[in-house]
């Protein structure tokens, strides 16, 4: 992969040319990344105010990335702070706030650098404080073995929940991973459901921790996933599955291969096709050949031959269980036309195909309707 080297910044230059007058107008640092739009941003964690401050210092100058590390720092320590304190409610939302600037601070670095590993790993470190906070639910880290590696998720569970409560399986995209799916997946469990949110292969802890990569085969990672759901013993066996952008092509391939085990079916901003969403963005394009195991020289054969197998022709026609969609129109990545074809050729009885008007991706500019009616819709169909 190309390497992505650490921008100097305007006090790196005046410490190196301390007599030397510097126009630090003209010195190149990082820039708030485009797919991270003030919508995603809202609907993932980022407090508005955090939101504010980051505008106004990237424009007037200062490197993205170390802004937003800078921000998570305080919010953590504030967290810790407030912790030792006894204020575990105040503790887990700055935590939270927290690890949602971490989340995007290396947004856009794609190799796993120093750098992004040590903002990463704060991350997961904040995070891991933060879900275990709540107290109206359980939460457990979660390791089920594939293969040669292992999976990461966390299973949370309401406090007082029947033992044979419904669970829902959260999977998110290719550059959105489990920490971005956390509110969609505490809304579910307000709504009393045990949520497993994971990182399948290729995704987030799983492949950076594990490197386990992206396979043409996703349902077979997912089997683990439902027999883990299956033998847990605080836990029914009605499964549902909800999954984000990229995800929301997996867990159709899912509900398509295990008809008998998937109860529901939701996909937000996913797919047919999948390999349309690699067309725009050549850091997609990377991001993509390096979760899938594959060299930066096999990039035109990840393009051309690889990421064409990311398709439902054929599998498609194989979806029983209740199916929502959840697209924009227009949509920057995939279009609601590609997405409609999963619609068509889903053999459900139950089926909605829901569309957005405006030019986000995954209805962002909606998400507080979206989040809510999509569990509701999981509701109707599992808690009836």
């Amino acid at each position: 992969m190309r390497a992505k080297t650490k921008a100097a910044t305007a006090q790196d230059f005046v410490r190196m040319f301390p007599d030397e007058v510097i126009n630090t107008n003209q010195i190149e640092t990082r820039k708030m990344p485009k797919a991270q739009t003030f919508n995603r941003m809202m609907a993932h964690g980022i407090d508005h105010t955090d939101y504010s401050r980051i505008v106004a210092r990237v424009a007037n100058g200062e490197d993205y990335v170390q802004v937003c590390e800078e921000l998570g720092d305080a919010s953590c320590a504030y967290a810790a702070g407030e912790l030792e304190k006894g204020h575990r409610n105040t503790a887990r939302v700055f935590f939270l706030k927290a690890a949602a600037l971490y989340r995007v601070a290396p947004y856009e670095i794609i190799n796993f650098t120093e750098e992004k590993s040590r903002i990463y790993n704060k991350e997961l470190a904040s995070f891991s404080r933060a879900v275990q906070l709540y107290e109206n639910m359980k939460a457990e880290k979660v390791e089920i073995p594939y293969k040669d590696s292992k999976m990461c998720g966390w299973m949370c569970i309401p406090r007082q929940a029947p033992a044979d409560v419904p669970v829902i399986v959260l999977i998110g995209g290719l550059t959105g991973f489990k920490e971005e799916l956390h509110f969609m997946a505490m809304k579910l469990v307000e709504a009393g459901f045990a949520v497993l949110n994971m990182d399948g292969p290729g995704q987030g802890e799983t492949f950076y921790a594990n490197q386990c990569y992206f396979e043409v085969d996703s349902q077979e990672g997912h089997r683990a996933i439902l027999d883990y759901i299956i033998s847990h013993g605080d836990v029914g066996n009605k499964i549902g599955l909800y999954g984000l952008c990229f995800g929301g092509y997996f867990v159709a391939r899912t509900a398509a291969y295990f008809a008998d085990e998937v109860a529901a079916c939701a996909s937000v901003g996913g797919s047919y096709i999948a390999k349309e969403a690699l067309r725009f963005n050549r850091d997609f394009l990377d991001a993509f050949t390096m979760r899938s195991g594959k060299a930066e020289n096999e990039t035109e054969y990840v393009r051309h031959d690889f990421a064409p197998r990311f398709n439902l022709e054929g599998i498609a026609e194989k979806i029983t269980c209740p199916l929502l969609i959840i697209h924009n129109d227009p949509d920057p990545l995939i279009s609601a036309k590609n997405v409609k074809r999963l619609y068509e050729e889903a053999a459900s009885a139950d089926k909605t195909f829901k569309v957005y008007p405006g030019s986000d991706h995954c209805a962002y500019n909606d998400y507080t309707e979206v989040s809510n009616y999509v569990a509701d819709w999981f509701a109707d169909r599992l808690l009836s």
